[in-house]
């Protein structure tokens, strides 16, 4: 009615024209189910200005399912930053980083000046000339000069500088997207992060017993456990749920 093609949809939305497709014809079997249709539903809904909750509504009442409360599926194409969950950062951090920085910066010179000191202390004298003794006045009367040599400042040992070593408890799994795809993160029964992650951008967890990866293209990601590429995951556009534990890939 307002004149909109289904490509103009697919390139806002990301949803697949085989997908809109399916839900004009309401043929709820060709989509991929779950969670996955009402997000198709609420941001078909979202781009033409229609009630978001109403057309999530009148899809479960087409395909005979409860409706779900509003608000509840994390899908967002144009998501904005929520300033409430990112508070103004402390400096202190930055304030212990230079004071820290300061330190070993000073370590760093009492050391060296240790160094040239006591290099200085021990340079051995120049060699006598053999032809400049001989050509001296026998009637000159040597003098005696006596030095003494300041013994050389210890140098000040640097402090040790504690190297971060990888937490055996826990291990990281490392989500790239070769095309886009939509994504949910779940580390130790908590979701993590969820939306659509865009071509050749990435998203990591990190956690101590298990992740649980589910997304609706397979086939378009590229998964590392510990740095470790995992095997192919799926085909294009399936949808597939993957756990990983500290071991690797289980399911």
């Amino acid at each position: 009615m307002r004149g909109i093609t289904l490509d103009e949809i697919s390139e806002s939305t990301k949803i697949s024209r085989r997908h809109l497709e399916s839900l004009e014809r309401e043929d709820f079997d060709s989509l991929p189910g779950g969670i996955f249709n009402k997000g198709f539903v609420r941001s078909y809904a979202r781009f033409l200005g229609l009630d978001e909750d109403q057309a999530v509504a009148d899809y479960s009442a087409a395909n005979n399912e409860q409706p779900s409360p509003p608000d509840q599926f994390p899908l967002e194409v144009h998501q904005k930053p929520n300033r409430e969950l990112n508070p103004r950062r402390s400096p202190l951090p930055m304030i212990l980083a230079i004071v820290a920085l300061v330190g070993v910066l000073a370590v760093l010179w009492a050391r060296n000046r240790g160094h040239r000191s006591e290099s200085a202390g021990t340079r051995p004298a120049p060699p006598t000339s053999t032809a400049a003794a001989a050509a001296a006045p026998v009637t000159a009367r040597p003098v005696a000069v006596e030095t003494h040599s300041a013994p050389a400042p210890t140098p000040t040992p640097a402090r040790a500088v504690a190297k971060p070593t990888p937490d055996p408890n826990s291990f990281v799994i490392l989500v790239r997207a070769k095309e886009d795809s939509w994504v949910s993160l779940q580390a130790d029964g908590k979701i993590t992060w969820e939306g659509f992650l865009k071509a050749n951008k990435q998203r990591f967890v990190r956690a101590g017993k298990r992740v649980v990866l589910t997304t609706n293209n397979a086939g378009g990601l590229v998964v590392r456990h510990n740095g470790k590429i995992v095997g192919a995951l799926g085909s294009e556009s399936e949808v597939r749920t993957l756990t990983f534990t500290t071991a690797g890939l289980v399911q």
